[in-house]
């Protein structure tokens, strides 16, 4: 078989079990940073008018550091929201792309709460935003080369934002300014109550065809849309030689083994060992981008963000030695990921409440309505065989205008004896007066 063939006939049966210790590691090292993009190319598409993105470097940005710890603990309780016994994938950085977009439309104890849960507030959060994002620019290429048979031998990160936004909603012109000054994010208005396709649409470019369209439900108390997407695609340093590639065991959470396809190489990479896990780097291309390996002592669900933190600086600090590594190869492709519980369980429960969110910095509801985060999801696609990683990501967060409060609802059980009165309307008069006491018939 020629070489492009064995790619080929690998890749179509890609569905394997995997380790739910690599799938954490990889899930957090690989998408770990915030991302930049450029508004969407199709027309219909607006952004604020002489505004440009900001540039803030690394070293500019005195809140980076918190809000990496943030984010760490935004992937954490993500995967902690997935359920139970099956494989997760998540992007922090995508989520916390888009709570940063939303905080800037929230005010009060909203705002208070969503900044809390990002690490930074105002200025400082929103430098820090820029900054991270910025940083992954020199990687930005076309969504698309995820699809390619070869690699590309850098690594390409594309990014991408955008806000839609209802015909019954007026936005604030301050917020719109904001998009397009901290995110670069562009604006479309659509009927989101009776169409989603210009988010399908969107969603399956900027995945590049890894995601086939939105998770956003149509409703129409939908008033507002942003979404976040990130692709990777990103060959090793150095390749697992494809006929090292062979069915091994693999110990399940249960302890029961299956025989999965794993790949096998010696590598020259950084090793470490943190409070019985142990790790491993494999950078991609030229080591701007790493894939951390994390095998736990046990259950791989207690890892913590500063554990995490800890596993990455003792990596940075290693020297690189030979490292025999077996690695399952992988093609992960969950469920949505409703964020919903993933945002109250980080701190920011009121946001979700139709009763007491303060979202007014968004702009205003034509029919007066308040304003809450009605629909929180992600989706996301993660691959791994012997060339790289090709992996993407889409947040979409839809607020919505509440309804009127609950009216409780009262029983009448007409399950004894009882009568029926049919009356006239305007003068009371009865016409018929019925006592039921046995309703068989």
């Amino acid at each position: 078989m020629t070489q492009s063939g064995m790619r080929s006939s690998r890749r179509t049966a890609r569905a394997r079990a995997v380790a739910p210790a690599l799938t954490l590691a990889l899930a957090l090292a690989v998408v770990a940073g915030a991302c930049a993009s450029d508004p969407d190319p199709q027309a219909g598409v607006t952004r604020a008018p002489g505004v440009e993105p900001r540039q803030v470097a690394p070293a500019g940005a005195a809140a980076l550091d918190d809000v990496v710890e943030a984010t760490r603990r935004v992937g954490v309780a993500m995967l902690a929201a997935a359920p139970e016994e099956a494989n997760a994938v998540a992007s922090p950085s995508s989520l916390a792309v888009a709570l940063s977009m939303l905080a800037d439309g929230a005010r009060g104890g909203t705002l208070a709460q969503l900044e809390e849960v990002l690490g930074a507030s105002g200025e400082q959060r929103r430098d820090a935003v820029a900054a991270l994002r910025g940083a992954l620019a020199e990687h930005d290429g076309d969504p698309a080369v995820v699809q390619d048979e070869e690699l590309p031998e850098q690594p390409v990160v594309h990014l991408a934002t955008q806000v839609v936004v209802d015909d019954q909603l007026t936005p604030s012109p301050q917020y719109l300014r904001t998009l397009a000054d901290v995110y670069g994010a562009g604006v479309r208005r659509v009927d989101l109550g009776a169409d989603t396709s210009a988010l399908d649409d969107w969603v399956q470019h900027h995945s590049g065809g890894l995601i086939k369209k939105s998770a956003i439900e149509p409703d129409p108390d939908l008033r507002l849309v942003l979404q976040d997407a990130i692709v990777l695609a990103a060959r090793w340093s150095s390749p697992f030689p494809q006929y090292a590639t062979a069915p091994r065991p693999f110990t399940l959470a249960d302890g029961s083994r299956i025989e999965a396809q794993t790949m096998a190489a010696t590598l020259d990479v950084a090793y470490a060992e943190v409070d019985g896990w142990r790790a491993a780097r494999l950078p991609y291309g030229d080591g701007a981008l790493h894939a951390d390996l994390l095998l736990p002592p046990g259950d791989p669900t207690v890892a913590t963000p500063t554990l995490l933190a800890d596993l990455d600086a003792a990596l940075s600090a290693a020297a690189p030695q030979p490292v025999e590594v077996w690695l399952p190869t992988l093609d992960l492709q969950p469920d949505p990921l409703d964020l919903r519980a993933s945002v109250a369980a980080l701190g920011a429960p009121t946001v979700l409440d139709p009763t007491a969110a303060d979202l007014t910095g968004l702009g205003t509801d034509d029919g007066g309505r308040r304003l809450y985060l009605g629909q929180a999801v992600q989706q996301a696609v993660f691959q791994v065989d012997e060339d790289g990683t090709r992996a993407a990501a889409v947040t979409e967060l839809g607020v919505e205008a509440a309804g009127a409060p609950a009216i409780p609802t009262v029983e009448l059980h007409l399950d004894r004896p009882f009568l029926i009165e049919v009356a006239h309307a305007e003068t009371s008069w009865p016409l018929f007066l019925a006592a039921v006491r046995d309703p068989r018939h």
